[in-house]
């Protein structure tokens, strides 16, 4: 599945294009989104909402399972906020921990524009269609 598939797929997911987030690339191995940093997005701290955060996570997530082949939902997400960002872009980096027959799991990097670690997240997805044979 080509870049412009997998957004084809993510496109009518009407919260994410409300953020601004896109797909910047996606493989079988990883996938990259990302986000604006705008005044609208900032918190009562000065740096970007959690919310967005969690978010940018989330849809990376979904772009690397649609970029396997699969349909899937969010069933948990384990996220850590190590510091706070500032300096956008913001940049979501997921990867595949493990593929099983009805659950995936992926580790997601949140990065602000100079590449400092905002987040880590864990993501796990309840797979709704069947796995593509290999």
């Amino acid at each position: 599945m080509d870049i412009n598939e997998i957004r084809a797929r993510i496109a009518p997911d009407r919260f994410a294009r409300l953020l601004g987030i896109e797909v910047l690339e996606a493989s079988r191995e990883r996938a990259v989104t990302g986000v604006p940093l705008e005044e609208r997005y900032i918190n009562a701290h000065g740096s970007a909402h959690g919310g967005l955060i969690f978010s940018l996570a989330d849809m990376a997530f979904a772009a690397l399972v649609v970029a396997n082949g699969l349909t899937c939902v969010n069933a948990q997400t384990s996220i850590s906020y190590i510091r706070a960002g500032r300096t956008g872009p913001l940049r979501a980096e997921s990867r595949m921990i493990n593929a099983g027959r009805k659950l995936v799991t992926c580790e997601v990097r949140v990065l602000d524009a100079d590449g400092e670690l905002l987040a880590l997240a864990t993501v796990t997805g309840y797979v709704m269609t069947p796995r593509p044979a290999a």
